[in-house]
């Protein structure tokens, strides 16, 4: 008699993997070069604006600004700002055009050549794809004229990844007027995410950070630094109260404009900053399969295969302030440091221990400093780092952690060294990998040798489940149970088992 096997569709997030590449962008600067003494300082900010999957890579095109300040030719600071467009493909064989992919963009460094009629800003750029990918599968759940050994397994059903944008305007005002805003910055956090009815929560601060040339005699540079919290609601029409959602964000545009009135001595700095969200919300559900299966009239083949699947955890957002000292060159007699800026944070190594995460990193600045001669000048700052999260995770989890730092700080304490420490937030996206074991398809193979014996007594072997003895036995567990009333599982091996066959 042929068996009709019965199959479930289950769709698993079977596939996470971060892609990346490094690309060179430069423009040039509407200013001479003949108008410029010495570069002071030059930072860049990158973002992707588009983005496209097909079978074997991910496009992408973005914008890159870059911030010169310099002093001038008569000793004056200055800034300008320039930018342009980039865009480029990150190829991998493994990227199909049902993937979906998060891209960022980080300025590993930027550069400033002044050999031409117009200084040209360059930027060395990392370019990261994280890509997961969502399989459908068929998995043996039941079947007529088979008997199945079924089990509930769990998966992650994911509602889509949903986007919207947010703007950030906020105005502060300053006790002194400012002559130029040499450099600024802002940087999203999320603290934390959840599902509310038909939306995803997320709950952060923006950082936003200026470095302020004074009007005033001497000139003094000063940072300002300003946190802005807010709540944003995804809209997500299924998401509900007792389900999970990620989200991630990134600074779409930035721009600060300065007032100063000069009778007051004062200054409103007016900053904006559009934030773009993506979440996604999930269920935990369950999906009855068969981890076994056998044809009472059939030899059968089970053909299976082993599913990796990732369960995202409870997103985590952990503060703490790093520290070391960074070599310099000898400083002049009389170097006084004025302001620390373009903080940031490179991790090179996490560790789960016990309830702790340990981090390692490095943890880089700009100091602006004036010599005693009355001469501004910048240096790079870098000093590793090792602290530790108090956000406890199971040691099998895979720990993605974005870490943004701000309010640096710096203090001179030798003639080539400077102490050096900023706060920073770690948010840490935990995923537990997970793998399951399906029956993808069964095959014939012929039909079973009959045992003609109306009655058959076997010894069964020590340790024996109900389930292993049906299958060697080629009867349905519940028959073998309706006939021996007594047995209790796992068997000793001293049990006789009676089956009867009809004729």
């Amino acid at each position: 008699m042929a068996f009709e096997p019965v199959f479930e569709k289950i769709n698993f997030n079977c596939k996470k993997k971060s892609v990346s590449e490094q690309i060179r962008a430069e423009c040039k600067a509407d200013i001479s070069t003949e108008e410029v003494s010495s570069v002071l300082n030059i930072s860049a900010w990158a973002v992707i604006l588009e983005s496209d999957v097909e079978n074997g890579g991910v496009n992408y095109g973005g914008k890159v600004i870059f911030y010169i300040s310099y002093i001038d030719i008569e000793g004056a600071l200055k800034k300008c700002e320039c930018g342009v467009e980039f865009k480029g493909t990150i190829k991998d064989a493994e990227i199909g055009s049902m993937s979906r992919a998060y891209l960022s963009a980080t300025v590993d460094k930027a550069d400033c050549n002044l050999s031409g009629t117009r200084p040209i800003a360059g930027a060395y750029i990392t370019v990261r794809a994280d890509v997961s990918d969502c399989e459908h599968f068929s998995a043996l759940s039941s079947g007529e004229n088979l008997i199945v050994n079924q089990s509930e397994i769990p998966f992650i059903k994911s509602f889509g990844v949903k986007s919207a944008v947010y703007p950030v305007e906020e105005e502060f005002e300053l006790s002194y007027p400012v002559a130029e805003v040499l450099s600024h910055r802002a940087q999203a956090v999320i603290t934390a995410v959840q599902c509310g009815v038909g939306a995803i929560i997320v709950d952060g601060e923006v950082l936003l950070s200026a470095i302020m040339l004074q009007k005033s005699e001497k000139g003094d540079i000063i940072k300002e630094s300003k946190n802005i919290p807010f709540r944003m609601e995804i809209e997500c029409e299924d998401a509900m109260p007792n389900m999970q959602a990620t989200a991630r964000v990134k600074e779409k545009s930035f721009k600060t404009e300065v007032s100063v009135d000069d009778d007051g001595g004062k200054s409103v700095v007016s900053a904006s900053v559009n934030l773009v969200f993506e979440g996604e919300a999930y269920s935990d559900e369950t999906v009855t399969v068969a981890t076994d299966a056998f044809s009472t009239e059939q030899e059968v083949e089970l053909v299976k295969r082993d599913l990796a699947y990732y369960k995202t955890g409870e997103l985590r957002s952990c503060s703490q302030t790093v520290s070391g000292r960074a070599m310099t060159e000898d400083l002049p007699v009389g170097t006084a440091l004025l302001a620390v800026g373009g903080e940031r944070v490179e991790i090179t190594n996490k560790r789960c221990d016990g309830d702790l995460t340990d981090v390692t990193g490095a943890l880089y600045a700009v100091a602006y400093l004036r010599d005693g001669d009355g001469r501004t000048f910048t240096l790079k700052l870098e000093t590793p780092f090792e602290c530790s999260l108090d956000c406890p995770f199971a040691c099998n989890v895979e720990l993605e952690t974005v870490a943004k730092a701000q309010k640096a700080r710096a203090r001179i304490v030798s003639i080539n060294e400077i102490e050096l420490e900023a706060d920073v937030t770690f948010t840490v996206y935990p995923e537990e990998r997970n793998e399951v074991r399906i029956i993808g398809e069964i095959k014939p193979l012929g039909e079973k040798k009959k045992n003609d014996s109306a009655l058959s007594v076997y010894i069964p072997v020590e340790g024996e489940d109900l389930w292993s003895l049906s299958k060697r036995l080629n009867v349905c567990p519940s028959a073998l149970i309706a006939t021996n009333t007594d047995l209790t599982f796992p068997l000793t091996g001293k049990e006789r088992i009676v089956v009867y066959r009809q004729k």
